[in-house]
C-alpha cells in the first residue's frame, strides 16, 4: 500500500518535471508558426491567425484533459488506499474485540447484574404490562 502511494507520488512528480521541461513559450510559438506555415498559411493572413488560434486552443484542451486524467488517477488511487485502510481498521477492531471480549464477542450477562438502563427498561415494560392488564 505504501509502495503504491509512493509510486503515485513519483509518477506525479515526474509528470510535473517533464511538463516543466517542455518547450518555452517562444519555442512553442516558433513550432506553431512553422506548423501553420507548413499548411500554406502566410503570416499576417486571417487563415494564419485562425490556424495559430486553433493550434493554441487544441494544446490548451489537451493540457486540461491531461490534468483531469492525472486528477482522476490520483482520486482512484486515494479511493483504493481508503478502502484498504478501512478494511485494515475493521480487522484491527475485530481482533481487539476478540482479545478483550468486546463488541460481537461480549457476553450479554454482566457479573454485576443488569445495568441501570436495563433495570429502567425492565421496569417500564412491567408497568406497561400491568396497565394493559397482562400482569
Amino acid at each position: 500500500m505504501a509502495r503504491r502511494a509512493a509510486a503515485t507520488a513519483l509518477a506525479v512528480g515526474v509528470t510535473l518535471v517533464l511538463a516543466a521541461c517542455g518547450p518555452t513559450p517562444e519555442e512553442q510559438r516558433t513550432m506553431d508558426v512553422q506548423r501553420c506555415g507548413g499548411y500554406g498559411f502566410g503570416p499576417g493572413t486571417d487563415a494564419f491567425a485562425r490556424c495559430m488560434m486553433d493550434t493554441s486552443q487544441r494544446r490548451e484542451a489537451q493540457q486540461a484533459a491531461d490534468q483531469r486524467a492525472a486528477a482522476d488517477r490520483a482520486a482512484a488511487d486515494r479511493r483504493v488506499h481508503d478502502a484498504l485502510q478501512a478494511q485494515k481498521d475493521r480487522a484491527d477492531r475485530d481482533a481487539w474485540d476478540r482479545r478483550t471480549g468486546q463488541g460481537a464477542y461480549s457476553s450479554s450477562a454482566s457479573p454485576f447484574g443488569p445495568s441501570a438502563p436495563d433495570r429502567i427498561r425492565d421496569q417500564i415494560e412491567r408497568d406497561q404490562r400491568r396497565i394493559e392488564g397482562l400482569e
